[in-house]
């Protein structure tokens, strides 16, 4: 089950990788609030009507619906409202510096949190993980400026998010089955952001274009990908997946999206990659592999 969770791992991972180029294509003529609201509302019909065609039995109790909705809050709310509106005021450069401290944040968390100690090769490990993520934007040209400090701070928000999301999903699989968590998710998803797209386009006077974009067999077909693969899939695999790895081993692995989405803009957008991407992708491999190995070898020897 180790092993099928490290694959699992690198499928979550080249998912949510390739999740960057349908997001390229959705977010064209669309707002942000909007792509996920249709990317939530695909979510969740494909969740029940699988749940309903594998006759998947749903438990959940209203009395024990009080945890699930806390994670809800982290993710999928925090963690999109913060990002969506973070990247409006930040750079897509300064943007993945930020982004690549998660894997710090989930750490010092965890072991405040839930107990969860992260050993020194470990901590070396995860920081030359996030130094191949920060080599590509820095590259790409970071230039903070203290005029973004609200974009800045909605970023390193949405990283904690993510981190709350994490280590609350640990806790919980023990307690919950990943569809139960997964439906609720995708329940919580598409109203709060159904919702919040309806109250901008009325207030903005411009409802009647709200569902335009769905004439478009491009901005389709990128829906589906972002909320069958890209949100219920992942949710499904990262709880399975924190059954047997603890949070920070499951974040650093996370870093892996970012080889798959220079592999995607490569093939399929013809982006060159150059020498520094390579030296990039070397540091994040050796990194996510040291944070996993280190981790194993500790616990064969206790």
């Amino acid at each position: 089950m180790l092993w099928f969770s490290y694959f699992l791992a690198v499928v979550n991972a080249t998912i949510i990788g390739l999740s960057f180029l349908f997001v390229k294509i959705a977010v064209t003529d669309v707002s942000p609030i909007d792509t996920l609201s249709f990317r939530f509302i695909a979510a969740l019909i494909f969740c029940v009507v699988y749940m309903k065609v594998m006759n998947i039995p749903l438990r959940i109790e209203v009395r024990r619906l009080f945890p699930l909705l806390l994670l809800t809050l982290f993710y999928p709310l925090g963690f999109f409202t913060f990002q969506a509106y973070g990247l409006l005021y930040t750079a897509s450069a300064e943007a993945g510096i930020l982004t690549a401290t998660a894997p710090i944040i989930t750490a010092v968390c965890a072991a405040l949190f839930i107990g969860e100690k992260t050993n020194l090769l470990q901590f070396l490990s995860i920081l030359i993980s996030i130094t191949g993520v920060m080599l590509l934007s820095i590259i790409k040209g970071v230039n903070f400026d203290t005029s973004n400090i609200a974009g800045i701070v909605l970023i390193l928000l949405s990283c904690f998010m993510s981190a709350g999301y994490t280590i609350t999903n640990r806790v919980l699989i023990r307690s919950f089955t990943a569809m139960e968590i997964t439906l609720v998710i995708m329940i919580v998803g598409s109203l709060f952001f159904t919702v919040f797209s309806f109250v901008t386009h009325i207030a903005d006077g411009t409802f009647v274009t709200m569902f335009k974009p769905l004439g478009n067999r491009h901005f389709i077909i990128a829906i589906l990908y972002l909320g069958i693969f890209s949100s219920m899939l992942t949710t499904i695999f990262s709880s399975l997946i924190l059954k047997h790895l603890r949070a920070s081993e499951l974040v650093v692995f996370l870093n892996f999206s970012t080889i798959v989405a220079i592999i995607a803009g490569y093939v399929f957008m013809r982006e060159t990659i150059y020498s520094y991407h390579l030296i990039a992708a070397a540091l994040i491999i050796i990194g996510v592999l040291g944070t996993n190995f280190f981790a194993k070898k500790e616990t064969t020897s206790q």
